[in-house]
């Protein structure tokens, strides 16, 4: 199958939504997550103006996990987890429909988060603990502030701990970043949920890729 441009870019921002879910999911329910694909995600959120939606993210291979993620829950694959993943990734676009009817909030995520480099280059590295607080703290200071909140769900003992705090709330953000891009592409809650032939045969081809 060979994807027009556009709808390739949709299926690339909905997978990095479901990458960004997927991500929360196992810091709150191991208390682990993968570096490599929570970087990703992180460093997506500093990308401007890119010339498509494959290049904030690096290139396909590193939305691996959540094409896999994705594929899954659109195909007869599911089991008991992906109804939490669902719930996320339905929270995450519900929640970017929010934000779009807030430009001053999101004019304060966008000048906070033009600030973020300067951190990176002083602790080195942008998966420090430090950086990723930064990034937490700008989710906690703006996106969870409208309603309805996005609720986590894990481990209590995982789940209380500050550095996990801080992994979820970097990770919504930047869920939110790619919810962001799979709107300007055209992407619809309804599309996720009534179109999913569709989109699972984009996932697929993707799949190819990576």
């Amino acid at each position: 199958m060979s994807l027009n441009p556009r709808l390739r870019d949709r299926t690339i921002a909905i997978s990095a939504v479901v990458q960004a879910a997927s991500l929360v999911q196992q810091v709150a329910e191991t208390g682990q997550v993968n570096s490599a694909d929570m970087k990703v995600m992180l460093e997506s959120l500093l990308v401007e103006n890119a010339p498509d939606t494959e290049s904030v993210y690096g290139s396909v291979s590193q939305l691996r996990t959540g094409i896999e993620a994705l594929n899954t829950q659109l195909s007869k694959k599911k089991d008991k987890k992906d109804v939490t993943l669902l719930r996320y990734v339905i929270s995450l676009l519900h929640l970017e429909r929010q934000l779009a009817k807030q430009p001053e909030m999101l004019a304060l995520i966008d000048r906070e988060i033009q600030q973020v480099p300067a951190q990176i280059d002083y602790f080195g590295d942008i998966m420090s603990p430090q950086v990723i607080a930064r990034f937490a703290d700008i989710y906690q200071r703006t996106l969870s502030e409208l309603k309805p909140r996005i609720q986590v769900y894990g481990d209590p003992g995982f789940l209380q701990q500050p550095d996990n705090i801080n992994r979820v709330r970097a990770l919504l953000l930047s869920g939110i970043r790619a919810a962001v891009l799979w709107q300007q592409k055209g992407g619809r809650r309804w599309q996720f949920l009534f179109q999913s032939g569709k989109l699972l045969s984009a996932t697929e081809a993707l799949s190819r890729e990576v």
